[in-house]
């Protein structure tokens, strides 16, 4: 059997229930860009089972771009989790029928606690649900069919809460004007925040191979290799002024040309001078270096221009 027309199918069909949705969305979903905005607590999503794990994911992606948020469990709120939730908290609930019992109590629960109002958002599928009719502001993400083959499985409904909430994220990115820079100051742990944030001295090898001009080609092939940075420096003889780089690359350009390999030296392969960058500079400005030369290393230099170390295009990304 050809599985894959069944998987090309859920594509097709999931693909097709987003439209309709996204055709759904008005005015009102940029009251709740405003709204969170706005809002001077944390932004608190609400649900059970299936939509309770979508919106572990939207309440995340909102903390990546700055949005203090977390979840509640339905199932554990009426036992204590309530106390989680402030006055000055934007609840927003999460159900495809609209009538989850837990959720349901939840928000009466709140409405009681907070007898003055709180601002509550429902995301559903049933518009005339008793959610919908007791939040603030609803909004339809209701699809005609689930994508399995019982019609039963959460599949496109899920999918349409976890878009729109894709959807949310990027609108707020453009509220907030949040670049990339802003991006890894949450993100510091990761390859964007490695990029964007650490300094080249941070990831630069202070281990630095170096070779001479007059060093046989034997010996600069083990030198490269010993230090596994794919190059080594060359420096003029009896100095220690480094005048030029041999890279792996340079070796197997330059082999086939050179006339006696047996008794060739580090000058027959020597790229004359380097690309270098301060060890002060972010990863970013090495990577963009690298790129504008079509080069895989840079040597590092301190603030008094002598070479401090070498980073790899592998260090900064």
């Amino acid at each position: 059997m050809a599985y894959y027309k069944t998987a090309q199918r859920v594509f097709a069909e999931e693909s097709s229930q987003l439209a309709a949705v996204a055709d759904r969305l008005d005015e009102n979903f940029d009251r709740l860009v405003q709204t969170i905005f706005d809002t001077k607590g944390r932004i608190v999503f609400v649900g059970i089972g299936k939509s309770q794990i979508i919106a572990e994911k939207i309440s995340a992606s909102l903390s990546s771009i700055s949005f203090s948020s977390y979840t509640v469990d339905a199932g554990t709120a009426y036992h204590g989790d309530l106390g989680r939730i402030n006055a000055d908290d934007l609840v927003i609930f999460v159900s495809n029928s609209g009538e989850t019992q837990e959720v349901i109590q939840t928000l009466f629960a709140l409405q009681t606690i907070f007898p003055d109002g709180f601002k509550s958002i429902a995301l559903t599928g049933k518009i005339n649900s008793t959610l919908a009719k007791n939040t603030d502001l609803a909004f339809d993400l209701s699809v005609s069919k689930e994508a399995d083959l019982t019609g039963l499985a959460p599949t496109s409904s899920t999918t349409a809460t976890l878009v729109f909430g894709d959807a949310l994220l990027v609108a707020l990115e453009e509220k907030i004007s949040f670049d990339r820079s802003k991006f890894a100051l949450y993100h510091p742990g990761g390859s964007i925040g490695r990029l964007l944030l650490q300094r080249v001295k941070d990831v630069m090898h202070i281990k630095i191979p170096y070779v001479y001009q007059t060093t046989p080609i034997n010996e600069v092939i083990y030198r490269i290799s010993d230090f596994g940075i794919g190059m080594t420096l060359v420096k003029e003889a009896d100095s220690d002024k480094a005048i030029g780089i041999i890279t792996d690359g340079d070796i197997r350009k330059k082999f086939l040309s050179v006339s006696q390999v047996k008794k060739s030296v580090a000058s027959d392969y020597m790229t004359k001078g380097f690309v270098s960058i301060d060890q002060n500079k972010r990863n970013r400005d090495a990577w963009r270096l690298m790129a504008a030369h079509d080069i895989s290393n840079l040597v590092v230099t301190d603030e008094n221009k002598q070479v401090a170390g070498i980073v790899t295009i592998h260090d900064v990304l």
